[in-house]
């Protein structure tokens, strides 16, 4: 089960950022206006946030086991 959870937190934080590129990446090129939406910067954000707490909570677990 902690195999399973050990890069629950990492995945965050990469889908966080790859949200973030994709965002700018599509407004700079395409001029789609996503920078101007809040909540996908709010997503990722959030993302990147809960992931960082997530990885520390699961990695201090499987090292203790």
């Amino acid at each position: 089960y902690i195999f399973k959870m050990k890069y629950t937190g990492i995945i965050m934080i990469v889908v966080g950022a790859l949200i973030l590129l994709l965002s700018y990446a599509t407004d700079r090129f395409l001029n789609s206006g996503t920078v101007d939406q809040n909540w996908i910067q709010g997503l990722a954000m959030l993302l990147i946030i809960v992931g960082i707490p997530t990885h520390i909570h699961v990695v201090g677990k499987a090292s203790k086991a």
